[in-house]
């Protein structure tokens, strides 16, 4: 197989989002932001929105649409995503999008070369590095030289590599089938409506930072941005030495308790610690627990109830933009009595429910690893698509 010689500019067109930022609101096109590249995905949940008036505005020079390559020019260098289609979106500060000539580059192996190790490589040797943030000369860009196999080589990479990633996005898919199946079997359980006359407090089935005199030597740490938005699965942790914040063990779920975090909703459900491991959080965490030997992971699916996060959010107290929600005040929540049967019914099938997301989140980290050890070698030639099919369709 010969590679192809060319630059950037012959892949296709580059344009670059706003040098400034619109008033964004709550509903409405996306603005895209860096923050939205995630490892090769465009991670909505992050993205902010405008009106439709700020997005015509943000559209005169282009509108992303289906297969344009999104970047970032400024600092979060060498993230990127392919633009999905039947999104309303615009370009935001510091973003950039090429697209591409399919005549000449395959959208879907552009992003894998995009990410390639030796694309990183180029970003690195053309970097502009600043007294605030490292960015890429788009005005220079377009001259990288570039060397890339033909276009029916470069659709059978993206195959084979694209598999892995179809298979990762399926078992994200069935995670929230199954999350939303879990919100709406606690709905019908009737533990978290609104009492009409018996009550009880939220702490005769939970405990609010229980246990804190857990101690590691070797903890495992969780920092803020680790606790997803829309999965109960933590993906992301590293071990090390912190003397303060939340303490918790396997079964307890995390619940960010500071504003705008706990209003986009990030709480998880811990699984992933060795037998006796303790972990360690932010102390804008609060830990909540099943009590009186109820299933673990009844705690999850009250965490993410709507009327729990509604009364989390009412009762946020402090300056603007920094509020919080103390344990004592998520204390006084009231819950409707439920039956005993019920509640522990339900409580064992989460559990059952939140293994099985477990092992899916273990199964996408083991795909992911698989992907990216494939991908250099697939993009320098030592590998050939042949040689991987077998793989790949084993693990698929």
């Amino acid at each position: 197989m010969t590679n192809i010689h060319l630059t950037w500019a012959d892949l296709g067109t580059t344009f670059d989002g706003p040098h400034a930022t619109p008033q964004r609101v709550n509903e409405g096109p996306y603005f895209l932001n860096i923050s939205s590249l995630n490892s090769g995905r465009l991670d909505l949940e992050k993205s902010d929105h405008v009106t439709p008036e700020e997005f015509a505005k943000w559209t005169r020079r282009v509108t992303p649409q289906k297969d344009d390559l999104l970047f970032s020019y400024e600092t979060r260098l060498g993230e990127a995503a392919l633009m999905p289609d039947g999104i309303e979106a615009c370009l935001g500060r510091r973003m950039a999008l090429l697209r591409p000539n399919r005549e000449i580059v395959n959208p879907r192996f552009l992003l894998y070369f995009y990410l390639s190790p030796a694309f990183r490589q180029l970003i690195e040797q053309n970097t502009i590095h600043g007294a605030t943030v490292n960015r890429i000369g788009l005005s220079t860009m377009g001259n990288w030289s570039l060397s890339i196999p033909p276009i029916d080589e470069q659709g059978k990479i993206a195959e084979v590599l694209g598999a892995l990633d179809d298979k990762i996005a399926t078992n994200n898919k069935i995670a929230l089938t199954i999350e939303a199946l879990g919100s709406a079997r606690f709905r019908q359980l009737g533990l978290d409506t609104e009492p009409s006359n018996d009550y009880v407090l939220l702490g005769e089935y939970f405990d609010l930072n229980p246990r804190r005199n857990l101690k590691s030597d070797n903890p495992t740490i969780i920092d803020m941005q680790a606790l997803p938005t829309t999965s109960p699965m933590i993906e992301q942790w590293n071990t090390g030495v912190r003397k303060g914040g939340a303490r918790f063990t396997n079964g307890d779920t995390l619940i960010a308790r500071i504003t705008p975090c706990l209003e986009n909703r990030k709480t998880a459900f811990v699984d992933f610690l060795r037998d006796g491991e303790v972990g360690i959080g932010s102390t804008e965490f609060i830990v909540l627990r099943s009590k009186n030997d109820l299933p673990l992971g009844l705690s999850y699916f009250m965490a993410i109830s709507e009327r729990f996060r509604d009364f989390a959010i009412q009762n946020l107290v402090g300056t603007s933009g920094r509020q919080r929600v103390s344990a004592a005040d998520l204390a006084r929540h009231t819950l409707t009595p439920a039956g005993s049967s019920e509640v522990r019914a339900f409580g064992e099938w989460a559990d059952r429910s939140l293994q099985y997301l477990g092992s899916l989140r273990e199964e996408n980290r083991s795909l992911a690893t698989t992907r990216d050890t494939l991908l250099p070698h697939l993009m320098s030639g030592k590998l050939r698509v042949k040689e991987v099919e077998s793989l790949v369709e084993s693990v698929v």
